[in-house]
Parts: C-alpha cells; structure tokens; sequence
C-alpha cells in the first residue's frame, strides 16, 4: 500500500511539473505600484500589501510565477505598461484604447465610483445628493478635481469633454492630493472609489469635512491588465481559468 501511494504522489507530481513547464506564463510577473489605496493596496517600508495584491499573489501561485514589484509613478504607470517596462496592474477599468496595449483579465471585483465633496457643498445645493442634479452642476458651475487617466462611465466621460468643464476642472494623478482639494474647498467635488474611501474616511479625523453622496456616479468590472509587450494572451487565458 506504501509502495502503491508514493507510485501515485511520484505520477501527480509529474503532472505538475508538466503543466508547469508548459506555461505560457513568465516566471517572473512585475507589477507597477505607487502609493496606498486600501483596503486595495496598503505600502509600508516592510511590505506591500492589500486585498488587490493578495488576490493576485493567489491568482500566480498555482502557476509557479513570482510577483515582484516596481515603484512607477502613477501618471507613467500606464506608459510603462504599454512599453513593457512592468507586466500587471491592478484595479483596471476596460476601455478600448487600453485594450491596444493591455490584456485584460476576466473581472475579480466590482467598483463603485462615488463622488466626493466638502459638507458645505451640500449645505450650498440640497439638490446636488441625486445624481441628475449633480450633473446639471457639474457641467454648469461646479470644479471637479479628478485623475486625468481615470475613466468614470459614459455619461461622465461625455461631460468631462465640454469646453467649460475642461476649463475648470483640475488634472492631478495622486489621490490623497485630490482629497486635500476637496478637503480645503479648492475644489468642489472628486470622484473616488466608494468602498476605498469609505475607509479612508473611517480613518481620518472627523473626516476633514469630506463626505460621500449616495449614488454610484459609475459602476464597473474591476480587471488585472498584463501588457501584451512582455504577456501573451495564451498566458492571460491560462490565469482566467483560475479567476
């Protein structure tokens, strides 16, 4: 029986091995990171961590791949993916111009854009805590602070693009810089998403006057991007089956 049972062990890992080294994949996966965004991605000086990591940590360990990490900006992360400079990003949105460059993986989470504003905008304009009112001020009146690579649906998107709106918005890559905006009434509203800062708010004291309207301006299937420079879409497919 012994005999029998070591036989089956030596066979299964066989098989391992096999499908190991048939892998489309890498060895090696890089993934881009800047600062944290939790309960996504939290960067301390001993580690990186957060749900986002650990499911793609969990995502790469059947395939035998090491995930390391490289420090990008987050205005040049999406270039060096696009040049192969990293291989993954996390927390994507789909969207046809980075699907030139990117593959994308079968969604893992779904996000929630919410729209951020100082109390007093809300005191301003009662109305502004429906989204058709929210809007309406937006495209009129109201400045947005927002990353300019974001993408937040259809309906903002269109908005975003009127020449007035452009003129008042403010482009700015780093979240917590946004928030500062809001927060010091330089801005009127951010968008961020809802349960990221849910927990960002449950953090800070008192909230610094920041609070969340109750829509979703968007929601949206949430997906890891693999640059098609260093990632092939045989690879892409193999981690699906494990999604």
């Amino acid at each position: 029986m012994t005999l029998r049972l070591c036989l089956i062990c030596c066979v299964f890992a066989a098989i391992c091995n096999k499908a190991i080294a048939a892998s489309a994949c890498p060895k090696v996966l890089t993934m881009a990171y800047n600062s944290s965004w939790q309960p996504y991605i939290e960067v301390t000086d001993e580690q990186i961590r957060g749900l986002d990591v650990e499911r793609l940590q969990q995502l790469l360990a059947p395939h035998a791949i090491t995930l390391k990490f490289a420090y990008i900006p987050e205005k040049r992360a999406l270039q060096q993916l696009q040049q192969g400079g990293v291989d993954v990003l996390f927390g994507a949105s789909y969207t046809e111009e980075r699907a030139s460059y990117a593959h994308f993986s079968k969604p893992y989470r779904q996000e929630h854009n919410a729209i951020v504003v100082h109390q007093s905008i809300v005191t301003k304009y009662p109305g502004v805590t429906v989204k058709s009112a929210f809007m309406d001020l937006a495209q009129r009146k109201l400045i947005g602070t927002y990353n300019p690579a974001g993408f937040y649906g259809a309906e903002f998107d269109t908005l975003k693009q009127h020449s007035a709106v452009k003129a008042r918005s403010v482009f700015v890559f780093e979240g917590e810089r946004r928030l500062e905006l809001v927060a010091n009434q330089r801005a009127d509203f951010t968008i961020a998403d809802r349960q990221a800062m849910e927990y960002e708010l449950a953090q800070r004291s008192k909230g610094k006057g920041l609070m969340l309207l109750p829509f979703s301006l968007n929601a949206a299937p949430i997906h890891f991007m693999f640059s098609k420079a260093t990632v092939s879409a045989a690879c892409v497919e193999e981690l699906n089956q494990s999604l």
